[in-house]
């Protein structure tokens, strides 16, 4: 365990960069900067760095039992952006925001009429999935950085109003405490993981940076 996490978001500054990158494409030459002595936080934009997430992912999901469906989300696609957590050059964390769009978000399998009463002409709802940290880096401060990024990400780039979350039941009172969440739909099987999940929703019209 790191006993003490500089914190260096750099989200502000990089939304730019991962604008031009979005723009530019995939085969784009932009780098994010993220091999330094500190936890930077930003966009994953690189093909190593997208890699790096999943793999991630994958491994902290099979360590906690779940079943990880295959992510068929696109690197190039305006409504979804992976984010990563870097100390020291390494990834520690990482979580994915998608904006809500036709194609509709991984929640509506189970919480369809819940997201229905969210939406509205005047609110952009936005999902926070594969959310994952390495188990040498569990600090409420890691996470707390992790999901103030997002926020930060979601309101400037996708026009993001409110957002919602899965988790297993056994987290949703830290996730009320600690990040303002509300439970609004209630307990039921995950398919996608194959475990207990309820839905958590805040509104980002009260967060500040």
């Amino acid at each position: 365990m790191h006993d003490a996490l500089s914190f260096h978001t750099l989200l502000p500054n990089l939304l730019g960069t991962q604008l031009l990158a979005d723009e530019a494409g995939p085969s784009s030459d932009i780098a994010v900067p993220v091999a330094v002595p500190e936890l930077i936080i930003a966009p994953a934009v690189t093909y190593a760095q997208l890699r790096a997430c999943s793999s991630l992912v994958r491994r902290m999901y099979t360590w906690r039992g779940y079943r990880l469906a295959p992510n068929r989300l696109q690197p190039a696609d305006p409504n979804h952006v992976t984010i990563g957590a870097w100390l020291a050059g390494e990834l520690v964390a990482t979580a994915t925001a998608s904006r809500d769009s036709a194609a509709g978000l991984l929640a509506d399998g189970l919480y369809q009429d819940e997201l229905t009463r969210l939406r509205g002409p005047s609110r952009v709802v936005c999902e926070v999935t594969r959310l994952a940290v390495d188990l040498d880096c569990h600090d409420p401060e890691l996470l707390n950085a992790l999901f103030k990024a997002t926020y930060q990400y979601v309101r400037a780039v996708f026009g993001g109003t409110e957002v919602v979350i899965e988790v297993n039941p056994r987290h949703a009172g830290y996730y009320r405490r600690t990040m303002g969440f509300q439970h609004i739909g209630s307990l039921r099987t995950c398919p996608r993981v194959d475990a207990p999940a309820v839905l958590l929703h805040r509104t980002l019209a009260n967060f500040h940076y």
